[in-house]
């Protein structure tokens, strides 16, 4: 009796890390389920934005750091109404290995019919986005020049 629990325990046990550890199988839902959760920290969990960063692509996190990303997002919301970023679901397109793809979104803005298109690619097992690139090189400071006075400057 005490074998047969100590051997189901460890079955269980078992499954458990294989589930957990095994990648996510490539599909349009897993793709739609893990950009909706992106968009879920971008929308909800702006305040944090480390909660947004493991959602990006590799190739993004390794242009900028963690840190350097949180700081460019809290500069970036610092005056949201230059960039509507609260983002609606509409759809997601995959190819046909549902390797990669896009997601549509609406934004909420003053003006209707704003949306933006959000890469989707698969590696290390999961989904990832490619979102935020002008981090990268700097060019959303750009729209912050043009509030300051050239006096200022």
């Amino acid at each position: 009796m005490r074998v047969t629990i100590i051997a189901a325990t460890l079955l269980v046990a078992v499954v458990v890390c294989l589930i957990t550890l095994l990648p996510a199988p490539k599909s349009c839902a897993r793709a739609e389920k893990r950009v909706r959760a992106f968009v879920n920290a971008v929308n909800y969990d702006f305040k944090t934005p480390e909660k947004i960063y493991p959602y990006l692509t590799e190739a993004y996190r390794t242009s900028i750091t963690e840190e350097a990303f949180v700081e460019a997002f809290h500069k970036e919301r610092s005056y949201p109404y230059l960039t509507p970023l609260f983002l609606n679901y509409e759809s997601i397109e995959m190819d046909a290995n549902a390797t990669s793809g896009s997601a549509l979104f609406s934004q909420a803005a003053r003006l209707p019919g704003m949306f933006t298109e959000i890469a989707v690619t698969y590696e290390n097992g999961d989904y990832f986005v490619t979102y935020f690139e002008e981090f990268l090189d700097g060019s959303y400071l750009d729209k912050f020049e043009k509030l300051t006075p050239e006096e200022d400057r």
